[in-house]
């Protein structure tokens, strides 16, 4: 038999910095998804003026064309704008309230790597944006 001998013995520090920005990335993700306010602003509203948006031919004169090939590009542009700004606009001022980002500062993670934390989870909230605007759009007509 070989001695094989547990090392128990603490070892203090931070994580690596891959590890802490995917740790981070993920909490991110579970905010936004626990906000309602986010959530409604990075999906809900999108779909229901992309839907809408394609019915309203007699209240907006959008020119030649199906209204739906010029809706769907702006609303995923508005998309993308919305989850961008307001969305961390929203978060940061949750975040606030809440003393997070106080906490946040007593933590081994860096101000850049909170940073990259939340351009990260935004990526991720646009890209799903991105499927589900093209998928309803489709659905809906757009070509």
């Amino acid at each position: 038999m070989t001695d094989t001998t547990l090392d128990l013995t603490p070892r203090p520090g931070a994580a690596p910095t891959g590890q802490m920005l995917r740790a981070q990335t993920l909490m991110e993700l579970r905010l936004l998804s626990r906000n309602g306010e986010q959530l409604l602003l990075t999906l809900v509203i999108p779909v229901l003026l992309l839907v809408m948006g394609t019915r309203s031919g007699d209240i907006v004169d959008l020119g030649a064309g199906r209204p739906i090939d010029i809706i769907t590009p702006g609303v995923l542009a508005l998309a993308v704008l919305s989850a961008s700004f307001t969305s961390l606009a929203i978060a940061t001022g949750f975040e606030r309230r809440y003393g997070v980002i106080k906490r946040l500062g007593a933590s081994p993670l860096p101000r850049w790597g909170l940073m990259l934390g939340k351009i990260a989870a935004v990526v991720v909230v646009e890209a799903v944006q991105i499927v589900v605007l093209c998928l309803v759009g489709l659905a809906v007509g757009w070509e």
